[in-house]
C-alpha cells in the first residue's frame, strides 16, 4: 500500500500538465485610450452636518410644519392651565360690569356761564383744564404729586375719589359676611359710582384718547377729544426723546353758525388746522376770515403751517 500513493501523485501531476498544455492562450490585445470621465452630482447629505440639520435638508417644510403643530398643541395645553390673579379678576369684573356712565367725561357745569361778556380765552382755557384734571382720571398721578409736594391736600379734596371714600365704611358694614367670604379680592368696599370712572381709567391706559363733553356756554354743546401721538418725527435719533405731538378735535353746535368742527395737530409750536362746517354759509364765512388766522396764531406763539376749510356733511361726529 505504501507504493500506491506516490504512483497516484505522479499520475495526477502528469494529467494536470497535459490539461494546461491544451488551454489555448489569447493573443495580444490592444488597449485603447481613456474615455471622458462622467461628472459626479453634488452630495446632498453631508455627513459633517448635524443629524437634525440633515433631517431638515431632507424633509424641509414638512419638518417645520410638524414642529409648529407640536408647538401649537403645547401652547393650547399650557393655556388651559393659566389662572388669573385676584387683581386681574377684579379688573375683568370692572370692565364687564354694566354701567350707565359713558366712556366720555361729562361736565354738568358750563365753562363760560356769563353770556353778557365775551369769553376770555385764558380763563376759558383754565376752566377747561380744571374740568379735565379734576375729573378723577389722573388721581393716582396726583397722589404721586402729593407725595413729592407739588400738589396740596386741598387740591386732592376736589377729586371725585375723595368724595367717594367717605361712603366706603358704610357700604362695607352693609355687606353680608358670606358675600365677603366668597369674594375676598373685593373685601374693600367700592362705591358703585366709581365703576364708570375706573373703567374710563382702564380705557385711557389701553388707548390714550381723552374724550370730554359739556357746554362751552349756555345752549352751546361742546365735544373735545385729545390724544398724544407716539410716532417719532422724521430725522430724529433713536436715543433722542421724541417731541410731543398732540392731536385734538373740538366740535361745537352753535345757534347761528350751526355745527362746526376744528381738528388741530400741534407739533411743538407748529399747528395744522382743519375747519369744517355743516352750513354752506358758515363755510364761506370761515373761508373769508381764514386770512386773519395766521396773525392771531402768531400772537399766541404758534405757527400756522396748514389750513383747510371745507364742509361737514352731518352734525359733529362722536369720537370712536
Amino acid at each position: 500500500m505504501s507504493g500506491v500513493t506516490p504512483l497516484i501523485d505522479t499520475l495526477l501531476a502528469t494529467r494536470l500538465a497535459q490539461r494546461v498544455d491544451l488551454v489555448p492562450l489569447k493573443g495580444q490585445v490592444d488597449i485603447g485610450g481613456s474615455t471622458a470621465a462622467t461628472p459626479l452630482q453634488k452630495v446632498a447629505n453631508d455627513v459633517r452636518l448635524n443629524s437634525r440639520e440633515g433631517l431638515q435638508q431632507q424633509l424641509g417644510v414638512l419638518l417645520n410644519a410638524d414642529a409648529r403643530n407640536a408647538q401649537g398643541a403645547g401652547s393650547q395645553g399650557a393655556d388651559a392651565n393659566v389662572t388669573l390673579s385676584a387683581m386681574a379678576r377684579a379688573l375683568s369684573a370692572v370692565l364687564n360690569t354694566p354701567t350707565s356712565s359713558p366712556s366720555r367725561l361729562m361736565t354738568a357745569a358750563t365753562l363760560w356761564p356769563d353770556q353778557s361778556t365775551p369769553p376770555d380765552t385764558p380763563k376759558l382755557a383754565a376752566t377747561l383744564v380744571q374740568a379735565v384734571t379734576g375729573s378723577g382720571l389722573f388721581y393716582e398721578a396726583h397722589l404721586k404729586q402729593l407725595a413729592t409736594g407739588t400738589r396740596t391736600l386741598a387740591q386732592m379734596a376736589d377729586e371725585p375719589q375723595a368724595q367717594l371714600h367717605k361712603l366706603a365704611p358704610a357700604l362695607a358694614g352693609e355687606q353680608a359676611p358670606e358675600q365677603a367670604a366668597a369674594t375676598p379680592e373685593k373685601s374693600a368696599a367700592v362705591h358703585p359710582e366709581s365703576l364708570g370712572l375706573v373703567r374710563q381709567q382702564l380705557e385711557l391706559l389701553a388707548q390714550p384718547l381723552l374724550r370730554w363733553s359739556g357746554q362751552a356756554w349756555p345752549g352751546t354743546a361742546m365735544d373735545w377729544d385729545i390724544t398724544e401721538e407716539q410716532e417719532a418725527p422724521q430725522g430724529a435719533e433713536d436715543d433722542a426723546a421724541p417731541a410731543r405731538r398732540w392731536s385734538t378735535r373740538v366740535a361745537l353746535s352753535l345757534p347761528t353758525l350751526g355745527a362746526v368742527e376744528a381738528r388741530l395737530s400741534i407739533d411743538g409750536a407748529t399747528l395744522q388746522l382743519h375747519l369744517r362746517a355743516a352750513e354752506p354759509a358758515t363755510v364761506s364765512l370761515l373761508d373769508a376770515a381764514g386770512t386773519e388766522l395766521p396773525a392771531r396764531m402768531d400772537a399766541q406763539g404758534l405757527q400756522l403751517a396748514t389750513l383747510h376749510i371745507d364742509g361737514l356733511e352731518s352734525t359733529p361726529e362722536q369720537a370712536p
